[in-house]
């Protein structure tokens, strides 16, 4: 897939995850942004991934939150994770089978050591993985050619790409004028040509995407509280999900993240990728 980005907010329920456990996951590739040589000391000895001296990541394309770039991974959180490689002496080994369906199950089933991809911390992710301490806040947001706000969409044909956290909310709320799509081409499509008044996606993604491919008019508002759609209520904050039975490994990189937070690391790398520093304070760890 090209850099186009994908929207960044992806919701799986404890169900689904488990109805995509058969899902098999091959490695594709590696970065050698990481030592793992013996001159080099981690940060946690002893730590145990699926494949010694290796930090395998199940990923795809999602920018600007993951970008493949050949046998790597790099965008901000494939940056961020592989300075914790670095920290930890490790190689970075990116697996991509199975796209963003695959990413959970395969970290649940211990196929890969971490997932990537923008997972928000959330109360039924917490049942079946680690959830690593937040990497940065995800607002969500209208993107229109109107301005519209998210307490003006009753009457108006809006979309939303499968898997987002609002998706069954905004089902009951607007019925049959909501529509759910498969990709992202799709969706931006049809709102340059007019056939929906507005998306709901993540603020992040779709300032990003408008940077290679505006559309005239278009307008990124962040979303209210809105009554019909409690997602809307909170800012959901991005994670990096581990084995639940690993938690050697999950503190691990709750301890190094928060390394690179304070370093200065984190702010550098959402300021490279045209994101509101801020966000890289997201407060106490909370679930949605």
């Amino acid at each position: 897939m090209s850099r186009t980005p994908l929207p960044l907010v992806r919701a799986l329920s404890a169900g689904t995850v488990a109805g995509m456990l058969a899902l098999s996951l091959a490695a594709c590739g590696g970065s050698n942004a990481a030592s793992s040589g013996s001159d080099c000391t981690p940060a946690h000895k002893d730590l145990k991934t699926i494949t010694d001296g290796e930090l395998t990541v199940a990923s795809y394309d999602y920018a600007p939150a993951t970008i493949l770039d050949g046998d790597n991974v790099t965008g901000m959180e494939g940056d961020l994770i592989n300075q914790i490689a670095k920290l930890e002496c490790l190689k970075v080994t990116v697996s991509t089978s199975g796209g963003a369906g695959a990413v959970i199950p395969s970290v649940q089933s211990k196929r890969v050591d971490i997932g990537s991809g923008n997972w928000l911390r959330t109360k039924e992710r917490k049942k079946i993985v680690y959830l690593s301490t937040p990497l940065w806040s995800d607002p969500q947001a209208i993107v229109s050619k109107t301005g519209l706000t998210s307490d003006q969409l009753e009457g108006k044909k809006i979309g939303s790409v499968a898997g987002n956290l609002w998706n069954d909310s905004m089902q009951k709320w607007l019925g049959d004028n909501f529509k759910i799509y498969q990709d992202d081409e799709s969706i931006y499509g049809d709102l340059k040509a007019g056939r929906i008044d507005a998306l709901v996606a993540s603020s992040a993604s779709a300032k990003y995407r408008f940077k290679d491919a505006p559309i005239e008019g278009a307008t990124v508002v962040d979303v209210k509280p809105n009554a019909n759609v409690p997602q809307f209520a909170s800012v959901g904050q991005v994670m990096l999900p581990s084995a639940l039975d690993n938690e050697a490994l999950g503190k691990a990189l709750d301890e190094d993240i928060e390394k690179l937070r304070k370093d200065g690391s984190i702010k550098k790398i959402l300021e490279k990728y045209g994101i509101d520093p801020a966000v890289g304070d997201p407060g106490a760890p909370s679930e949605l």
